[in-house]
């Protein structure tokens, strides 16, 4: 998906505040993360795209520490015992 935006101000000269073109939103990022020159006034594209690959190694990094919880958790409850 791409969106065009503009940069409508630069907060604090941190923050950069991006109006999505026809009323779609505001996105705020912070300045350091643009490689280029910047200003308000600035048109930017912006492309955004699903990382599939991100998400599933989020997933298993989930997964394992919901089993290793678990297994504490059940450690625990068998040294009360």
């Amino acid at each position: 998906m791409t969106l065009i935006g503009i940069i409508d101000r630069i907060e604090d000269d941190k923050i950069v505040v991006i109006n999505i073109e026809k009323n779609k939103g505001l996105m705020y990022l912070p300045k350091n993360l643009f490689n280029f020159k910047i200003y308000e006034g600035l048109w930017l594209k912006i492309e955004i795209s699903a990382d599939e690959n991100k998400t599933e190694q989020t997933r298993i990094e989930i997964k394992k520490l919901q089993q290793k919880l678990l297994s504490k958790s059940k450690k625990s409850k068998i040294s009360n015992l």
